[in-house]
């Protein structure tokens, strides 16, 4: 058999690319433009009208019959003035799902085609608005890459025949439609097709317009929100709305989706805050001013005193000033919305602090303005820098326009580290000033003496007892108190043999546990089992056999062999060359049936099969046989004349002939006994 491999891979191909386009258009940003692919298959509702003449020999007879956006005609028709219906069909060069299509309405496909269900012939004819004929047929015609427009679609049939040698009948039947095409997707009005296009900050209006089939709505998406939905052909935000982006897109009557829209909308102005310090206070510390918004993108803006606004995006920070002044405030976003006025004032009273070391006496001195300066001890002092001399210290600290005095003193900083006692000897304190070097010693702790703690070990069967003294403190230890061992104390159990173990005394040892097997000779009885049938096999099922122990209870379970079936003819019968037989099993019932001559067929089917795959090898077989026979032959011939026997030879040579004869025929004849044994086998 031939596989048809290129369209299987053509096929694997057009599987693959319409997935990717279902992705498409799941993942991407855009809604996917109406087309052919998404058109769906139109039952259409059209005009018609239909004649039907029948002669009587008298005269005639007539049987008209019309209809106005009908979406099937019924007529008369032949001699036997029969009744027939007609319907039509419209679609693109794909259809998807169902429809109905009146006549004058869109559709979004430029391939057209329109198909007659009628079982008598008619002409379909598709027209350009010019009354051009774009694409006719029988029953069926088909225009391809068609512009935006009006088109006209016509129906026709006719025909007759006699009744006899005085009369006869004939027919007419016309109908028409006409479809427009609309492939151009709705405008938006009032956003922007970029997501970073419009901002607006107060009310706005968008709209949709569409100059083919007309606009069906337009949807709309708000901010923090998955969902679109209809708002007409016109909306308008308001403001108070929810701030973000809004995002539109429009539909018209044929299907066409345009692309999305946006708007970002925001009417709340940023927010500012202030850390270490507060708005509307005075502060001589660093502070720092931030701006935040909620459209994320903000300026902040900000002035010393009486000078110029100055614009500074992220922050301001005051400790990269040294001006005592006001600094004010404001904020504004890319909208437009802006916040109120704020102030800070920088510079205050003078104000210092000591920090104290973690390890000793040692201090810093600190301070908030870069602009201060400060002394120790009247000699210029750096912020931060440690102060380790012990004794009275004065600081000053200045600014451009006052100062101010701390003193301080720094005292001796003892640490104090013991050396402790023990059982036997005295301990004592060691006081050392990490700052100067100044130190003493405390010998005041006295030694601690032993304190011992008893455990003792008591006496088994095998081993004496003692007790240990040991001091918790040094770890010094002594033994006392020693007990001889207890011995055993034996306990004798006598077990009878079992199925599986021999017969045997047990000693045990009431004190510890400890015993020991002696055996008496006596044999294991060995198992007595008794079986029976769970479960009893059928034709196809195996059945279960459980054996138990009578004695010791011991359970084991075997498997019996399913029975199989047992078939027997019950049914023959023999139809069109082919003999049908019914097999029955006698004890479960069930049937099956076997047609011979089918076997028959697939058999000689496979047979000819195999000798046309090896037919041009069987002449290499003749051949090769012919070559042996007659190298056989050849010997016994030499033999004989050797000999002098030439009758023998003669005779010989007849039988050579004979056995190519029937070596040809044997390797002619055998697809023709195959299949005879084939015939007889099935």
């Amino acid at each position: 058999m031939k596989v048809k491999t290129k369209g299987i891979i053509t096929g694997a191909a057009i599987v693959v690319l319409m997935a990717l386009v279902a992705l498409l258009a799941v993942f991407t940003d855009k809604p996917l433009a109406a087309s052919a692919a998404t058109t769906p298959r139109y039952a259409v509702a059209f005009n018609y009208s239909a004649s039907y003449t029948y002669g009587s020999g008298a005269g005639t007879s007539q049987h008209p019959s019309s209809g106005t956006g009908v979406y099937s005609a019924s007529f008369t028709y032949g001699a036997n003035k029969s009744n027939y219906t007609l319907s039509v069909m419209m679609y693109g060069s794909s259809t998807s799902g169902t429809g109905t299509f009146v006549s004058g309405g869109f559709i979004d496909s430029t391939d057209i085609t329109v198909e007659i269900s009628s079982s008598i012939k008619m002409t379909v004819t598709i027209k350009d608005a010019n009354g051009k004929s774009i694409g006719s047929g029988s029953k069926k015609a088909t225009a391809s890459n068609l512009t935006e427009g009006t088109y006209s679609v016509s129906i026709s049939g006719s025909g007759g025949g006699p009744i006899n040698s005085r009369a006869g009948w004939a027919y007419g039947f016309s109908g028409s439609f006409t479809f427009q095409i609309d492939k151009g997707a709705p405008t938006i009005n009032g956003a922007s097709t970029s997501t970073t296009g419009k901002y607006i900050n107060s009310a706005f209006t968008v709209s949709a317009t569409d100059s083919g089939s007309g606009v069906k709505t337009m949807y709309m998406k708000t901010p923090n929100n998955s969902t679109f939905y209809s708002v007409g052909t016109s909306t308008t935000v308001n403001k108070g709305s929810a701030n973000g982006r809004y995002t539109f897109y429009a539909e018209d009557n044929a299907g066409n989706r345009s692309g999305y829209y946006y708007v970002n909308f925001d009417d709340t102005p940023p927010t500012m805050t202030c850390s270490g310090a507060g708005f509307g206070v005075n502060t001589n510390k660093g502070f720092t001013v931030r701006a935040e918004d909620n459209s994320g993108s903000v300026t902040l803006y900000y002035k010393v005193d009486d000078g110029n606004w100055i614009a500074k995006n992220g922050s301001f920070n005051s400790t990269i000033f040294s001006d005592d002044a006001t600094y004010y405030f404001y904020a504004e976003d890319d909208y437009g919305n802006r916040t109120e006025e704020r102030w800070v004032q920088l510079g205050a009273e003078l104000s210092g602090e000591f920090v104290k070391s973690d390890t000793d006496n040692s201090v810093y001195f600190t301070w908030d303005r870069a602009s201060w300066t400060a002394t120790l001890d009247d000699k210029p002092y750096t912020k931060g820098a440690w102060i380790r001399a012990e004794g009275e210290h004065t600081i000053k600290l200045s600014s451009k326009t006052k100062s101010a005095v701390y003193p301080y003193k720094i005292d001796h900083y003892y640490v104090q580290t013991m050396e402790k006692p023990t059982c036997t000897s005295g301990g004592y304190l060691q006081y050392d000033c990490v700052q100067c070097g100044d130190k003493y010693t405390d010998y005041s702790i006295e030694e601690t003496g032993h304190y011992y703690v008893a455990s003792t070990t008591v006496a088994t069967c095998t081993n004496g007892g003692y007790t240990v003294y040991t001091c918790t403190r040094c770890g010094d230890s002594y033994t006392d108190n020693y007990t001889n061992p207890l011995g055993h104390n034996y306990e004798s159990t006598y077990i009878p043999a079992s199925c599986t173990e021999y017969g045997k005394t047990v000693f045990t040892c009431q004190v510890c546990g400890s015993g020991y097997y002696e055996t008496d000779g006596t044999l294991p009885t060995g198992h007595n089992y008794t079986n029976e049938v769970v479960t009893s096999p059928t034709c196809t099922t195996d059945g279960l056999r459980r054996s138990t122990c009578e004695i010791c209870g011991d359970v084991f379970d075997t498997k019996i062999t399913a029975n199989g079936h047992n078939y027997t003819i019950t049914e023959s019968s023999s139809a069109k060359g082919k003999v049908t037989r019914t097999y029955t099993c006698t004890v479960c019932r069930h049937s099956y049936t076997q047609e011979l001559g089918d076997q028959y067929e697939e058999v000689t089917n496979y047979v000819e099969y195999l000798f046309e795959q090896y037919e041009p090898y069987m002449w290499w077989v003749l051949l090769a046989s012919a070559g042996v026979w007659s190298i056989v032959i050849g010997v016994m011939i030499a033999i004989a004349h050797k000999n002098e026997e030439k009758e023998k030879a003669k005779k010989m040579l007849i039988n050579y002939v004979i056995g190519l004869v029937v070596i040809a025929v044997i390797v002619v004849a055998c697809p023709f006994l195959i299949r005879g044994i084939a015939a007889l086998v099935t």
